[in-house]
């Protein structure tokens, strides 16, 4: 009975979400276009479908680690997300939470959202638009580690973002692997007519970058710090 009683949570882990609730459904809506930011920030919360405290989405998520906890990738993306929408409104800083439903969007609404709001901002006053996806790295070897950001191929202006996004994560974590920036042709930094960077924040397939990181508020709050100061750094920028 004791072993039943075991395995039956650990499968109530394995389905049920046990940060995804009500949290996730808290948008902060952006300031006006009065405010004093240089560029629209648009934000997309990765993968991940959260529905009744469910995760809707296969895969994406890190294993069943041995003191039961477990990571799903779409409640880690929101949970950055929201941390940034905040910090970035508070800050008078105009944002976009791409994602503001708790149904994993497709890649092709995610990236003709932003496109949208790109040609209405440049018919309207020429504001330009960033945007930001933000992901937790897996890899089948669990012994795959460290911190990367991702742009399209080629020299773009979404490269200077992405130094500028290495370069907090280099002074943030010392002590971890940075992979560095790369190019690919990721969906969304291919369909965006804007510059965009997608960042890999750690690995959920490694139990040390999944526990530290991942799973922590403590880690959860330094990865957005990253986020926050590359805005405050490229907001000074003339990138477009």
């Amino acid at each position: 009975m004791v072993l039943l009683e075991y395995l039956k949570k650990i499968m109530e882990k394995l389905i049920k979400c046990p940060n995804c609730g009500a949290n996730y459904e808290v948008n902060v809506t952006p300031k006006p276009s009065t405010s004093s930011s240089n560029y629209i920030w648009l934000f997309d919360n990765g993968h991940g479908g959260i529905i009744d405290g469910v995760y809707q989405t296969a895969g994406k998520r890190s294993p069943l680690w041995p003191d039961g906890e477990i990571l799903y990738e779409g409640e880690f993306n929101r949970g950055i997300v929201n941390r940034l929408m905040k910090l970035c409104t508070d800050a008078g800083i105009e944002c976009v939470n791409l994602v503001d439903t708790q149904e994993d969007m497709p890649l092709s609404e995610r990236t003709d959202k932003a496109n949208d709001i790109y040609r209405q901002q440049r018919d309207k006053d020429g504001k330009p638009c960033i945007y930001v996806s933000v992901h937790a790295n897996g890899f089948s070897d669990e012994s795959a580690n460290g911190w990367s950001v991702y742009t399209s191929e080629g020299e773009t202006k979404s490269d200077i973002i992405a130094k500028v996004l290495l370069a907090k994560a280099t002074t943030e974590f010392p002590d971890e692997k940075m992979r560095g920036t790369k190019e690919s042709d990721f969906y969304v930094l291919r369909k965006t007519v804007m510059p965009a960077i997608l960042s890999e924040n750690f690995f959920m397939t490694n139990s040390d970058n999944c526990h530290k990181y991942l799973l922590s508020e403590e880690g959860r709050d330094r990865i957005t710090k990253i986020h926050f100061e590359m805005i405050q750094e490229v907001e000074d920028l003339k990138l477009v």
